[in-house]
């Protein structure tokens, strides 16, 4: 079942073969195989539960009702990064474009070498890979369901002769209203809610939303299940209700921002010293092209195609369509030259770039604030500063092959490019971190990395702790490095890996 604050009486008390925390990526995938075997399983999720009579095509709402701080929580350092995470059942998944890659053979690769996790082989992922995209209907983006935002866009790279086409995603007969990342209103989007969820609670999982998990329960070095409290979902304060589960096993899959935060307040599993540390995010820069003609955004699917010439360079270029809301947020201007240029909005098309990092910093602290607050620290720094502005620049010099007539972008003293002259002097230009205006990033990872020595990683390969046993930590923060690619198919093959685990000793195997 599914049941929030108001289906519950008084404290609930009760036992289960698996605890999890958290229902997205990580969670989801694990209560299906698991409940699936037969097990019982209960899950904590913080967010509520909505379908698609929810989503009602309004950003405003979708944002402050399914996201946390309402979509604008930021990391601290340079720059300021909008690093938007979503807080309903089936997390981030339920929010985001659906855009479903395998991780780089390169990456796996490096996975093997630096960090000794020569158990996930190439084949066996790739099994797991392959019942993943069948079961959620992956497949390429329909070019007439895509918008000519986005065609428009490939026309240009083809132009150039660049490396492009339609991305992968796990969409079934999708029919481009343009919102997947305010929630799916015709349910094609196979997000985690829609997919894992009910086919756990078809097999007897409890899902509790609006419910907070504040600890986990551990008794002679091993996990034995978790404790919460249930939020009421119009204040967002406690309800006086409380949850306590004991459980055989026990998952922590609350992401790689709030995974690592929960063990560093209860002082767990960080005997490396390596909770919290190595956060990659992907961080994220766009530029806005005004055409000729008209484009006809919001139409079409967010994120629906790609030019990866560069992704050897750590340089992935993604994107489609997004609405006025967040469009005028993503000019670099304010006042009536925001305005006046948001009247041209059904001639404008958006796209992004995404920069897997090599020499940035990041990492999530416990900074003792009042409320469930983790600080996010992050620094743009070396060689990603220049890939940040490299993104820019292909992105630009694609948009001008189209028939641009300007591209804007959020590099100062490049706001506004007006062709090939402007854009030679941004390729040309010495760009320095403090120089990008309005970041984002999509892709929180790392805190909580996995690998074969215990002295620089948190779980093992399996997803269980070195530290304490039965504890599983399995979502976005146990991939060890930048995958160079969206990640949701890689933290669900990950989780479908770590139910097999648990499993084997569940049964006693």
């Amino acid at each position: 079942m599914i049941l929030g604050p108001h289906d519950v009486k008084g404290d609930v008390r009760r036992s289960a073969d698996v605890a999890i925390i958290g229902s997205g990526a990580g969670g989801g995938p694990i209560a299906r195989e698991l409940a699936g075997e037969g097990y019982s399983v209960v899950v904590l999720e913080e967010g509520g539960y909505f379908t698609r009579e929810d989503f009602n095509l309004n950003p405003a709402e979708s944002y402050m009702r399914m996201y946390r701080d309402a979509g604008q929580t930021i990391t601290l350092g340079v720059p300021f990064v909008l690093l938007p995470m979503g807080k309903t059942v089936g997390g981030t998944t339920t929010v985001n474009s659906g855009t479903a890659l395998r991780v780089l053979r390169p990456v796996l690769k490096k996975w093997h070498l630096t960090h000794g996790l020569t158990d996930i082989t190439e084949e066996e992922l790739n099994l797991i890979y392959g019942h993943l995209e069948e079961f959620l209907f992956v497949k390429r983006a329909d070019p007439e369901v895509a918008g000519k935002v986005a065609g428009t866009f490939l026309a240009g790279a083809e132009k150039l002769g660049l490396s492009s086409g339609w991305l992968p995603r796990n969409a079934k007969e999708c029919e481009g209203f343009g919102s997947c990342v305010f929630g799916c209103p015709s349910g094609s989007k196979q997000s985690v809610d829609v997919s894992f969820i009910p086919d756990a609670v078809r097999s007897g999982a409890d899902i509790y939303t609006r419910c907070r998990a504040d600890g986990v329960k551990t008794a002679g070095g091993r996990a034995t299940g978790v404790t919460g409290f249930f939020i009421d979902p119009m204040t967002g304060k406690p309800t006086g209700q409380r949850i306590e589960v004991e459980a055989r096993v026990t998952v922590l899959a609350a992401g790689a921002v709030f995974s690592p935060y929960f063990l560093l307040k209860q002082g767990l599993a960080n005997s490396s010293g390596q909770v919290g540390k190595n956060l990659q995010i992907h961080p994220a820069t766009s530029t806005i092209a005004l055409m000729g003609e008209p484009l006809g955004p919001p139409k079409g699917i967010p994120q629906s195609c790609y030019v990866d010439e560069f992704k050897g360079e750590g340089i992935m270029l993604e994107g489609g369509t997004v609405p006025p809301e967040v469009h005028s947020l993503a000019l670099p201007f304010a006042g009536k030259r925001n305005a006046s240029l948001m009247a041209s909005y059904p001639n404008m098309g958006i796209f992004g770039g995404m920069v897997s990092e090599s020499d940035s910093w990041g990492r999530v602290v416990d900074l003792r604030r009042p409320g469930y607050r983790p600080g996010i620290l992050y620094m743009l720094r070396g060689k990603d500063v220049d890939k940040a502005r490299m993104a820019t620049a292909l992105m630009a010099e694609v948009w001008f092959a189209a028939g641009a007539k300007r591209v804007f972008t959020p590099i100062a003293g490049h706001y506004e490019l007006s062709g090939p002259r402007d854009l030679r002097r941004l390729e040309r230009s010495r760009v320095r971190a403090t120089d990008i205006l309005a970041m984002s990033a999509y892709h929180p990872l790392g805190t909580c990395r996995m690998g074969s020595d215990p002295e620089w990683s948190v779980v093992r390969h399996t997803c269980e702790s070195w530290d304490v046993e039965g504890l599983y930590v399995c979502d976005g923060s146990v991939i060890p490095s930048s995958p160079g690619v969206n990640p949701q198919l890689t933290i669900m093959a990950l989780a479908m890996r770590c139910a097999g685990f648990i499993d084997d000793r569940l049964s006693g195997s």
